[in-house]
């Protein structure tokens, strides 16, 4: 099963977290909350997107509730918040405590470890403001937000706009590893807001919080923007266990000199199987071209022996695809979507489950 959740507000942000744990060797897939159940078998982490930032609070917490309950037993929770803490966040986050809470045994001990500080980004948290560039969110271009305005940088009051949970503040001098792990057991608040304006106080944040689970048996649900859940996860010592499946399956719809450029790159990288598609000849519907296309990269999926990467790559040029009537034009990215679709579809009947591929990535208009 899973090791972890991540459960995110927008897509964008669940795929950047995903990447973070893919980075320790984990596999993750990012999906809808209607799918979550489905892969929690076959990866390591599960990236929900909830698609929640900008939808009522109430449902933003009964979307974070069921994905929860879909996903549940997990090693641990991560509550993925926008940078700038936009959003749902004091509605997702008690969503999210309460729902970790009411799974655990009566007694258990558990906290919300909320480091909001992204400082890779420019974003870092001191004396309990939520700094952007170094300068407080509601004085930056967030308080003109068209959706999310601002109004105040205090995560706190942020917290507290959405939710009753008490929250204890660690300050910038308490990061420190002599004190910190003492510090993140004190207190019987449900939410710990930790300072950080370095990697290294993230780093440390997730070493105590994972030595004050062994100390103690605190559970942690752990609330930021990126950087530290992985960390946690990692002191906590959850490791990738699903077992390896197909290759990576990529679309690359881009016609681009660039995307030429970056996929000469890949084939040099390792082992890659590139099948060439034709733009022109699959808008032809005379054509013999998309039934070759379908062979071949089925054979290579399916193989006993096959590559890390298979790569669908259009090769048109760019000015032959613009020759084309405006109407083809706009059908290609469905077409070369139902293209693959077909072929995984039939590998999946066919083969069964363990022919699919391990991931998939698309770039370009596909």
């Amino acid at each position: 099963m899973a090791q972890v959740l991540v459960v995110a507000d927008d897509l964008t942000g669940a795929n950047a977290t995903g990447a973070r744990f893919a980075r320790t060797g984990m596999r993750v897939a990012t999906v809808t909350p209607e799918h979550v159940s489905r892969v929690a078998g076959d990866y390591d982490v599960v990236v929900a997107n909830l698609d929640s930032r900008h939808v009522p609070a109430e449902q933003a917490a009964d979307l974070v509730t069921d994905v929860v309950e879909a996903v549940w037993p997990v090693g641990l929770v991560v509550k993925r918040t926008d940078t700038t803490l936009r959003g749902n966040v004091g509605a997702e986050i008690e969503a999210t405590y309460d729902a970790v809470r009411e799974r655990l045994p009566a007694g258990t001990r558990v906290r919300v470890l909320f480091a909001p500080a992204f400082p890779g980004s420019g974003r870092i948290t001191e004396d309990g403001v939520q700094l952007l560039d170094g300068v407080p969110l509601e004085r930056s271009e967030l308080a003109n937000d068209p959706l999310c305005p601002m109004t105040t940088s205090l995560v706190s009051e942020i917290l507290a706009a959405q939710s009753d949970l008490a929250v204890r503040h660690v300050p910038l001098r308490r990061i420190t590893q002599e004190m910190l792990t003492a510090e993140l057991l004190a207190g019987d608040e449900p939410v710990v807001l930790c300072d950080a304006s370095t990697e290294q106080h993230l780093t440390d944040i997730a070493e105590a919080a994972a030595a004050a689970h062994h100390a103690e048996g605190i559970v942690w649900v752990a609330v930021d923007p990126g950087p530290t859940g992985a960390l946690l996860a990692y002191a906590l010592r959850l490791r990738g266990q699903a077992g390896s499946r197909g290759p990576l399956l990529a679309v690359a719809g881009s016609t681009t000199d660039l995307t030429r450029r970056q996929l000469a790159t890949v084939a040099r990288t390792g082992a890659v199987r590139f099948v060439d598609l034709d733009a022109v000849a699959l808008s032809d519907p005379d054509s013999d071209h998309p039934d070759q296309v379908t062979r071949e990269l089925t054979d290579h999926l399916s193989s006993s022996g096959f590559p890390e990467i298979c790569v669908l790559r259009v090769v048109t040029t760019a000015a032959r695809v613009r020759e084309l009537p405006a109407q083809a034009r706009a059908e290609l990215p469905g077409r070369v979507a139902r293209l693959v679709a077909d072929v995984v579809n039939d590998l999946a009947d066919s083969v069964g489950p363990q022919a699919l591929p391990s991931g998939l990535y698309l770039t370009g208009e596909t």
